[in-house]
């Protein structure tokens, strides 16, 4: 194919074009490398500090001084503690580092300089790229991986929870201070100095580390701390009813403890505490003895005479007469309690007080003066005197227990009973003997004859209207007595027991003298009147006589030794007027038995 002349003209002016483009780079290149002979590249900096254009002594001399600031300066480290705040210094020579100049030189001066075609390429850029080189070093990574553990091994710790003690001896009060958990993480630690040793000038990091906070406040510490030294600094005296126990300091450092309590600052605090097993131990047995006041009842005071006489053995009626009885006011108790006054204890020497009145506990009394006034007697609800002749053995037993049972009390609904009250009528107790009837016969017994004491309460009851629950007529009548309204003794088997059916209390007061026996009832009456209906003696048994030999006797000689008595039936009817209307009816059936005639003779003369 043939080429026109035109087109080999274009051929050979884009050929000349073309070389004289290459002519012209090849000249420009040539140019910049002489122009950059022998110096660093523009652009180039070195740890922040710009070297571009720089010969080798130009860079050698701006090196000088970063070299003396990274070598002289230590690399420091800071880490927020709760006691103290750590600082760490790191000097580049305790890790073998150094600046090694002649590298960092060489590397400067040798950017862009490794060969072509990279280098037209990086000549090129540094025209308008900036470029930072780090500076050259020799190091020891033993040594940096020992220091790091020994920072660690250092600042690396158990959470201290912190705590205030006190000396008993002294008293001195120390505080050992709290610190949360710290860990340092060993390898962030070394990267980052690693790299921090790259970079002159003075500069702080803050140092890798795992930690809490203060498991309690420095604050909550030197409080209880402060509080401690106050509560120990003079006695503390507590009083109570014109008496007080002074809790000198030595008391008081047997008494405190510091306890771990929720609610402080970070959560958690302490705070001083009087534990109650250390009041009851330390202080419980003298408190007691000075502070305790036993609970006193409230009582009645009545005359043992009563109103008006009553003794009428037959048919007949009574009705309560107004009588005067004083209420005696009772009192609370106060009794020290432990666990009470460790509560208080623990408030007082937290506020520092050196005074206080003791809290005690309070104790009521059984019988409080308000429900004695509500219950208070205002009648002798019942009364019945019996007579004996003076100067019997007997009559000593009687007047004994009527001691005894003067001024009982029996509230609503409780019984009484003269057994449960009296307790044994032994010798050993102030008792005699005297006469009993034991199957058939009367024997001296202790505590025997008090019988008649047995009859007179009955009947005091039995015209009182209360409730009659026990009782037993003798085996025999005793013309002394009322016929079918008598009552016998016998501890503990026999007794006489009635029910405080009343709206209030009763009081039993006796009365002696040394021919009679009183006993009466004071209360609230629930009867207008009350009447006994005798029967007549019925269906009368006769009589047995038995002789006995009493060698004491002279021959023909007879005592006799106990009268014979018919023995027969008897009713006795009781009838209750109650206040407000109706009528309680109840018969009494008595049996008597047939008395044994006993007559005593001496021996038979010999035939």
């Amino acid at each position: 194919m043939a080429i026109s002349a035109s087109t080999r003209r274009w051929a050979i002016i884009s050929g000349s074009v073309v070389g004289g483009i290459v002519v012209v780079l090849v000249l420009a290149l040539a140019v910049l490398w002489f122009v950059q002979r022998d110096r660093v590249l523009p652009n180039t900096s070195v740890v922040g500090t710009e070297v571009g254009g720089m010969t080798e002594p130009e860079l050698r001399d701006t090196l000088a001084p970063m070299v003396d600031e990274r070598e002289g300066q230590p690399v420091v480290f800071t880490l927020d503690l709760d006691l103290n705040d750590a600082t760490i210094e790191l000097y580049p020579d305790e890790v073998g580092y150094h600046v090694d100049v002649d590298a960092t030189v060489e590397a400067a001066l040798g950017y862009g300089r490794q060969g072509l075609p990279g280098d037209i390429r990086t000549r090129i850029r540094s025209l308008r790229r900036s470029v930072d080189l780090p500076l050259g070093r020799t190091s020891d990574p033993d040594a940096l991986a020992s220091w790091t553990s020994d920072v660690a091994a250092e600042l690396d710790q158990a959470e201290q929870r912190g705590e205030v003690t006190v000396d008993p001896e002294t008293l001195e009060v120390t505080v050992e201070p709290s610190q949360g958990f710290v860990q340092v993480d060993r390898g962030r630690l070394a990267d980052i100095a690693d790299t921090a040793l790259l970079t002159p000038g003075n500069h702080s990091y803050e140092l890798p580390a795992e930690t809490t906070a203060q498991p309690i406040a420095n604050s909550d510490l030197d409080e209880v701390a402060d509080q401690l030294e106050r509560a120990l600094a003079e006695p503390l005296v507590l009083t109570s009813n014109d008496d007080d126990l002074t809790l000198e300091p030595s008391d008081l450092v047997d008494l405190i403890e510091v306890v771990e309590d929720d609610g402080g600052v970070t959560g958690l605090t302490l705070a001083l505490e009087v534990p109650t097993d250390a009041v009851e131990q330390q202080i419980g047995e003298v408190a007691s003895g000075r502070f305790d006041i036993e609970p006193r009842n409230a009582s009645y005071s009545a005359s043992r005479t009563p109103p008006a006489t009553f003794d009428v053995q037959g048919s007949t009626t009574y009705q309560p007469v107004e009588a005067s009885v004083e209420v005696n006011p009772g009192r609370e108790g106060r009794e020290f309690d432990p666990e009470r006054a460790a509560e208080q204890l623990t408030h007082l020497v937290r506020a520092g007080t050196r005074e206080a009145e003791l809290d005690l506990a309070t104790i009521e009394a059984d019988f409080p003066t308000d429900v004695a006034e509500e219950l208070a007697p205002t009648h002798a609800i019942g009364t019945f005197t019996t007579y004996y002749t003076a100067g019997q053995s007997r009559v000593e037993n009687i007047q004994r227990l009527a001691d005894i049972i003067d001024g009982t009390l029996t509230l609503p609904g409780e019984q009484f009973s003269i057994n449960e009250t009296s307790g044994p009528r032994s010798c050993e107790r102030g008792f005699v003997e005297a006469g009993t009837i034991i199957q058939g016969e009367l024997v001296d017994t202790c505590g025997g004859g008090t019988s008649q004491f047995g009859t007179t309460t009955f009947n005091a009851a039995f015209f009182a209207g209360v409730q009659l629950d026990q009782w037993r007529a003798h085996s025999w009548y005793i013309a002394r007595y009322p016929m079918g309204r008598e009552a016998t003794l016998s501890y503990n088997v026999l007794d006489v027991k009635f029910t405080n059916n009343t709206p209030g209390a009763i009081l039993v007061k006796t009365a002696h003298t040394s021919t009679s026996i009183t006993v009466t009832l004071y209360g609230q009456p629930r009867a207008n009147a009350v009447s006994a209906t005798h029967g007549s003696p019925e269906d009368f048994r006769s009589y047995e006589s038995e002789r006995r030999e009493d060698p004491d006797l002279a021959p023909g000689e007879e005592s006799v030794l106990q009268s014979g008595g018919d023995g027969f039936d008897v009713t006795v009817t009781r009838t209750v007027d109650l206040i407000g209307g109706g009528e309680e009816t109840r018969t009494i059936n008595t049996t008597y038995l047939p008395q044994t005639r006993i007559v005593e003779h001496g021996p038979e003369p010999d035939d």
